[in-house]
């Protein structure tokens, strides 16, 4: 079951990604700040829960507001990506029929989808700073956004504050092409 959807979600992806090749598209940057926390919501059952992540953004979509949700796993191979200083890896869990999801909501209240499954974190081996890099794909919207498609890059950064709520901070930025019918 899971790759079926999968396989019908990557060929939906590739062809609005075509289809929007004959149109330059709209540059997306965009950068973002707020804090996130953990839920009682475990997908992959190894301790590592999926967390809920709000935030503030300024820059393609205006004034507009972030929710992003992830669950990560411990991950060896990251460690390519890992900065000195940081020696705990992990990567997004990829959970069978499920895509990780964000939605940004602008000051008019329309609002554009982005659903993505791969990326990377590296913590400090105290846990306590975090930084990654996310990619994936735009998936329609509301509003002035319905039907958008596109690709995008977030970089992003932050600190864990309270190791039993999982409550942390973030900032970053998103970088892409979106492209409207």
């Amino acid at each position: 079951m899971k790759y079926p959807i999968q396989f019908l979600l990557t060929l939906a992806m590739m062809a609005i990604t075509t289809l929007a090749v004959a149109d330059d598209g709209i540059r997306v940057f965009s950068k973002y700040a707020g804090y996130g926390h953990d839920t009682a919501v475990d997908m992959v059952e190894d301790g590592f829960f999926t967390s809920l992540t709000h935030a503030e953004g300024k820059g393609t979509f205006g004034r507009s507001t972030l929710a992003i949700s992830v669950e990560f796993i411990p991950d060896d191979s990251q460690m390519v990506n890992c900065p000195e200083g940081y020696g705990y890896e992990l990567s997004f869990a990829v959970v069978p029929d499920n895509f990780w999801a964000f939605v940004v909501t602008a000051a008019d209240h329309s609002q554009v989808f982005g659903l993505f499954n791969s990326g990377w974190m590296c913590m400090t081996e105290n846990g306590i700073r975090w930084e990654g890099q996310t990619q994936g794909f735009y998936a329609g919207g509301t509003g002035r956004y319905e039907g958008a498609g596109g690709t995008w890059v977030s970089n992003f950064q932050g600190v864990n504050l309270d190791p039993v709520t999982g409550l942390r901070s973030i900032n970053g930025d998103v970088i892409g092409t979106l492209y409207l019918p």
